[in-house]
């Protein structure tokens, strides 16, 4: 989204769609007591939650300094780590959880890093923007610009057991968690500056923004992020 959007980014929870209300559900469908955790993504309050849910030592690791900076502040062990790093740790996580967007190196290729980083009988919370119906081609075109490459929901989870993983069960992000607790918010950030005297780069960054809600408002029924909950086998 260039330089600005990605300013107002950092003055939010969180650098993608979600919800608290999501965390909990999704962390309510894990099973087991894990004695230690990983998280990364892109909010600190699910690293937060996992921690005081499940009691688990958890390690919070973010593609983007700010960030961990917040998480370290609010008294997580956190760390900076690449835009796809799957930390490892010795003897594997019991748990761990991967707010995944798209997946350049593909969907398996994740799936088997994140099987590589876990305890024999560990589980897994995988989330990756997916299809959920075939898209439109102006649907199809924009997302994969924007975004880059979902996967079909069912194709994730073919993946999954391919790469050893029993199914536990998966949720559906809801439009809520694009709409009410990120465009909205972030809205309110942009709107403060329309009408202003911007550079190119903000006008830009503007424009980009609105269609991009104006494209989620009309196709939001194809696509959403699926949180997939794994145990290894």
């Amino acid at each position: 989204m260039g330089n600005f959007l990605s300013a107002i980014v950092e003055q939010m929870d969180r650098s993608t769609a979600g919800s608290e209300d999501t965390a909990r559900r999704v962390l309510q469908m894990c099973k087991g007591s894990p004695k230690n955790a990983l998280f990364f993504g892109d909010d600190v309050f699910t690293p937060q939650l996992i921690a005081e849910t499940t009691g688990a030592a958890l390690l919070a690791t973010f593609g983007e300094r700010f960030r961990a900076e917040s998480a370290a502040a609010s008294g997580l062990d956190a760390r900076t780590v690449g835009a796809y790093e799957v930390t490892k740790t010795d003897g594997g996580w019991d748990f761990i959880w991967y707010n995944g967007l798209t997946e350049p190196d593909g969907v398996s290729r994740r799936l088997e890093q994140i099987r590589g980083a876990l305890s024999d009988g560990g589980t897994a919370v995988f989330r990756t923007l997916c299809w959920l119906i075939d898209p439109s081609l102006d649907t199809k075109s924009y997302i994969e610009r924007r975004f880059g490459r979902p996967e079909p929901l069912d194709e994730v989870l073919r993946q999954a057991k391919e790469q050893g993983f029993l199914i536990e069960d998966f949720y559906i992000a809801p439009k809520s968690d694009w709409r009410r607790n990120f465009y909205e918010p972030m809205s309110e950030l942009v709107r403060k500056l329309e009408g202003a005297v911007v550079e190119d780069d903000t006008a830009s960054g503007i424009g980009e923004f609105n269609k991009e809600v104006y494209m989620f408002d009309l196709h939001s029924a194809e696509y959403s992020f699926v949180y997939y909950v794994l145990k290894a086998k």
